[in-house]
């Protein structure tokens, strides 16, 4: 589906106002200094814009990792996965979930799935909106609040949420559950 000018627009507008992109890039680069030489599955690396690869968060992360890109869109040009339906083991040490969950009708199948593809001391990042306006319409499911985070992520060791914004008026969620 083709987006219109009009939400193109509107979305770069709340880019600018929530602040959320640079949120997102602030996040990740302050986790990829962090890491080293790790096996990192990424979730929903979205399509290039402008000739970039402006979604995925692959740039911030360090050449000694093993990074691979996915997307449930085959056009995007990733490895095709499904987190409802993939069946990876204790494989990664990293999963990137970057603006993705609220996308996902069966969320909860999931996260399920994210904790059984990490490693033990593995992590999940996870980065949601909160107030943020609907996109990539029919697929905009679901706002999470840090308590709805919380609970959906309770199979994890330590779970660490940040908000962007004020706590009582969030934009948006950032998520480091350690398995």
């Amino acid at each position: 589906m083709k987006r219109s000018p009009v939400k193109s627009v509107f979305r770069i507008l709340s880019h600018v106002v929530f602040g959320t992109r640079r949120y997102t890039d602030k996040c990740l680069r302050d986790l990829a200094a962090r890491t080293k030489g790790k096996t990192i599955l990424e979730l929903g690396s979205g399509k290039k814009e402008g000739g970039k690869q402006y979604y995925s968060g692959k740039r911030f992360f360090d050449s000694s990792n093993t990074f691979i890109q996915t997307d449930i869109n085959p056009s995007y040009g990733h490895k095709v996965v499904d987190a409802t339906k993939m069946k990876y083991k204790e494989e990664f040490d990293i999963i990137l979930c970057m603006n993705v969950l609220e996308h996902v009708f069966d969320f909860q199948v999931a996260v399920n799935n994210m904790y059984k593809a990490i490693k033990k001391g593995g992590k999940v990042a996870i980065f949601v909106p909160a107030m943020y306006p609907l996109h990539d319409e029919p697929h905009d499911y679901w706002r999470f609040t840090e308590h709805s985070l919380r609970r959906v992520l309770s199979a994890f060791r330590k779970v660490r949420v940040q908000n962007s914004g004020i706590r009582p008026l969030p934009f948006a969620y950032y998520v480091e559950a350690v398995k």
